[in-house]
């Protein structure tokens, strides 16, 4: 049984390293997102606004410049040096970046053309393969606990060493107790991020938004206004950081929230649900994944779990390595039966 855990435990790990190194690696970048995103234009303002206008009056200019386009999601900015956005549907998708104290637009870009940080968020999650990589960035993702359930077995029994291997013995205490310690947190992190890469159909599945029947809703200043103070009452527990505009009469109006919370209301402005992080296990996938969860600082402290997962994968790889070249040259040497490379047993 030892035997065949090892083996199991070793065939994984390093079938799955070179993904995992991937997520891990792209992931520890993602923990600065908000760093990385907003550190230039025209993410980034020139000059930081204090009090910005409100978000009914931003609409309205935005209405006003682009008469052509109905205004999908307006993003908020969460920080007074960051810009809003506008996602515009229209003769095509345009993504425009509207200054937070004057509402001028400060530039205009295809909402699907991508920057470097948006191939890397795509990256982490297998999207540059298509649903294929999907489905294999999260069962990479799935496969961890059973990693780190296999290895809690394997430390019923320690094996021995050979002298002379400090180097290995070293590099394998250090994967034995990272696998250890904190292997049981990350294989949880690991799980939430596979479910979140398909946390859309997820959510309409389990937890769906509430539907209307009704014509469509025209939109107003004194409508947004109207909804953005029912809203934020409604939720107080996080500034709001964007708004979702219905298309037709049977969808509801949308804000979400700093924290991974959800408000919906009717036309009327009336309550319709409100949805925290923990309302269903589907809205807590995010918020607990990417850190935000915990705060300002929860990001950094998610990264720190994928620098373990990227010491794992490669120290796992690196005694797979040895030990494959020891047994290749104790083969050579004549020496069969009992393997007497790395490890004994």
């Amino acid at each position: 049984m030892i035997r065949w855990l090892f083996k199991t435990h070793v065939y994984l790990g390093t079938a799955l390293a070179l993904p995992l190194m991937i997520i891990a690696a792209t992931g520890i970048l993602l923990g600065f997102y908000d760093e990385l995103r907003y550190a230039e234009s025209p993410y980034r303002l020139n000059r930081a606004v204090e009090a910005g206008l409100p978000p009914a009056v931003l609409e309205q200019r935005i209405a006003a410049d682009y008469p052509d386009y109905r205004l999908e999601v307006l993003y908020l900015p969460t920080a007074p040096e960051r810009a809003a956005r506008a996602k515009l549907v229209g003769p095509d998708r345009r993504l425009a970046f509207i200054h937070p104290g004057t509402g001028q637009t400060l530039a205009m870009r295809d909402a699907a053309e991508q920057d470097g940080l948006d191939f890397l968020y795509a990256l982490h999650r297998g999207k540059p393969l298509g649903l294929t990589g999907q489905i294999l960035a999260s069962a990479a993702g799935v496969l961890v606990p059973i990693l780190w359930g296999v290895g809690l077995l394997l430390r019923q029994r320690r094996p021995t060493y050979r002298t002379g291997r400090w180097d290995s013995l070293t590099i394998r205490g250090l994967h034995r107790g990272l696998g250890l310690i904190v292997g049981g947190f990350l294989a949880v992190l690991a799980v939430m991020g596979s479910l979140l890469n398909f946390a859309g159909p997820l959510k309409q599945w389990l937890d769906p938004p509430p539907r209307l029947a009704g014509s469509e809703p025209t939109v107003t200043t004194k409508t947004l206004a109207r909804h953005v103070s029912s809203a934020t009452s409604a939720y107080p527990a996080a500034p709001l950081e964007r708004i979702y505009f219905p298309a037709d009469g049977s969808t509801p109006w949308q804000f979400r929230f700093r924290d991974g919370g959800w408000a919906y209301l009717d036309a009327g402005g009336r309550v319709l649900k409100i949805a925290t992080p923990f309302s269903h296990w589907t809205h807590l996938l995010y918020p607990f994944h990417s850190g935000r969860l915990w705060g300002t600082y929860g990001p950094k402290f998610t990264a720190l779990f994928g620098m373990v997962l990227l010491g794992l994968s490669g120290s796992g790889l690196y005694l797979y390595c040895r030990r494959r070249r020891a047994n290749e040259r104790s083969t050579q040497d004549g020496q069969f039966g009992a393997r007497r490379g790395i490890f004994k047993w």
